[in-house]
């Protein structure tokens, strides 16, 4: 049986009627362009829709370039000035056979042009026009300067590209923030850290260690051949029609060699501080002492508590071309607009210290610190903020109030903490509750206490349920709670007395300060997060 005409599959699946298929071929004609292109360009379909209808016309497959993680080696089989002059992009490798993406599969010259440099079965797929041309120019912009490797397209090169490829993909449709592949006794471990918990996601054979950790240090420029010493990388990749900044650690175990991989998403640096969890009170708070001319704003807790996401929200809230903005961060996570960032570079001996006395010959309005890590970088810190400068950092505390006496315990003078001080954060990250199904908790006499301003009776909570849309964890997503101490007069002569953390947080509460206990509460009254993960964070706070 013969195959339809692709203007005759249009009209038969209701995309255009006879008199549009008329007046495309005219204007093909006319303009010496092909029906597909020339009904795109007169509005009767869309680029998507002659993509599929190709696909099913020639029964070949249908490629997403917005889907898929494309591999640079295999990428660069095809020259550059081949790939653009014919509008063809390699997308894949299997053994004698190389996968292509073509916005038209008809083009038998380009097919030929593209077989005269590849020693390989060309596999034709269908992609969108326009897609397909700005993913040739991301792909062999990202190759500049790279060599393209070895071509031999052996398997099991093949099938470490294709294993790492699916661990991306599956990492950031779980939208996990770090990947780790470590060796085990039997086989190669693949786990996701997704709302702050570890889950395993796949396993491999052990003799594919080798190459699956030889493809990520490729993929980030490191060291084949060095298996002894630690090594740290970056990979920047599109993935699904997301833009990634993937940071890379491969530390040397007696079984091997382990990879961490931090996910990075840079369409989410435009951070919105109404979006992180603050309480309409906390962020009024918050807001305001940002707009202080001359403080300092410390924001506290564990690693991956957040800290680096509330800085860059308050970042992209005061940023403006009247303000000169310095960072100085290890290492930068997002590449912020309009914002001057400086990378920490032991090897160059640009140190946090080094870096701040340099910025502050640099005219800025606002510094943001990284990290206040030793007594010269808090030093150099309060002296900015005390000559008229807003900085913001983060301390390494369970609570707000342990940020001062950190300080005090790192040798700062009492006094210049007083005078310079002007607001602490503390936060933490509990899990939201999937919304598809989380359920509600039977109250207890033990739950009922823990909320004396609410009567039994009208004690609503949830707990997790499972289901497919949450991967079965209950959770999806994580949101924010926070504790928020501003200095008053009061606690700043606790401070000069060199009070301890619990005398200072009793003060605190005397003027209305809510611990993050009592603001995880709040979130389980509100039905975002369950009593467990709020319990779990106390009992973090208690060690």
């Amino acid at each position: 049986m013969a195959k339809k005409r692709f203007g005759d599959i249009l009209v038969d699946g209701g995309l255009i009627t006879e008199t549009q298929l008329g007046q495309a071929l005219k204007f093909g004609r006319e303009n010496d362009i092909k029906l597909g292109q020339a009904l795109v360009d007169l509005g009767f379909v869309t680029e998507e829709a002659v993509a599929h209808t190709l696909s099913r016309q020639l029964q070949i497959p249908y490629v997403d370039l917005n889907k898929i993680v494309l591999d640079p080696e295999v990428v660069a089989t095809i020259p550059e000035n081949v790939a653009r002059k014919n509008k063809v992009l390699a997308i894949g490798k299997r053994p004698g056979e190389i996968l292509v993406a073509l916005a038209d599969p008809l083009n038998i010259f380009a097919i030929d042009a593209v077989s005269a440099h590849i020693n390989a079965t060309l596999v034709p797929c269908v992609a969108i026009d326009s897609l397909l041309a700005r993913t040739i120019d991301q792909q062999y912009a990202a190759l500049s300067g790279q060599s393209s490797g070895d071509q031999n397209g052996e398997a099991d090169e093949s099938e470490a590209v294709a294993a790492i490829n699916d661990i991306l993909i599956q990492a950031v449709r779980r939208e996990a923030s770090d990947i780790h592949i470590e060796p085990d006794l039997q086989e190669v471990r693949v786990r996701c850290r997704i709302d702050g918990v570890l889950h395993n996601i796949r396993s491999y054979p052990l003799e594919m260690h080798p190459n699956l950790i030889s493809r990520i240090k490729i993929m980030s420029q490191l060291d084949i051949g060095e298996r002894r010493k630690p090594q740290d990388g970056r990979i920047e990749l599109p993935i699904s029609g997301r833009e990634f900044d993937i940071r890379v650690s491969i530390l040397p175990l007696r079984k091997g060699e382990k990879v961490v991989m931090r996910l990075l998403d840079k369409s989410k640096v435009q951070i919105n501080l109404s979006e992180l969890g603050f309480e309409p009170e906390q962020e009024k708070i918050f807001r305001h002492h940002l707009a202080m001319p001359h403080e300092i704003i410390l924001v506290t807790g564990p690693t991956g508590s957040g800290k680096t996401t509330t800085l860059y929200g308050a970042l992209n809230k005061i940023n403006s071309p009247e303000k000169n903005i310095i960072t100085v961060e290890d290492p930068v996570e997002y590449d912020l607009p309009g914002v001057n960032q400086v990378q920490v570079n032991l090897k160059a001996n640009l140190t946090f210290v080094s870096a701040l006395r340099s910025i502050l010959r640099q005219d800025p309005d606002i510094v943001m610190i990284g990290e206040i890590r030793d007594v010269e970088t808090a030093e150099i810190a309060i002296q900015a903020a005390l000559t008229g400068h807003l900085v913001l950092s983060t301390l390494h505390t369970n609570d707000a109030c342990g940020a001062v006496t950190r300080l005090i315990d790192m040798g700062i003078p009492p006094f210049l903490i007083a005078s310079s001080l002007g607001l602490v954060l503390a936060q933490r990250l509990p899990r939201r509750l999937c919304p598809a199904c989380k359920s509600p908790q039977e109250i207890t006499p033990a739950i009922s206490k823990l909320f004396p301003d609410t009567p039994t009776d009208d004690l609503i909570i949830y707990r997790p349920q499972g289901c497919p849309q949450c991967d079965n964890s209950g959770y999806r997503g994580r949101t924010a709670i926070y504790e928020i101490l501003e200095l008053s007069t009061d606690i700043e002569k606790l401070i000069m007395e060199r009070a301890t953390s619990r005398e200072i947080a009793r003060q605190a509460q005397r003027q209305g300060f809510k611990d993050l206990r009592r603001a995880g509460l709040a979130k389980v009254l509100s039905g975002v997060t369950s009593l467990d993960e709020v319990l779990r964070l106390s009992l973090e706070l208690r060690e």
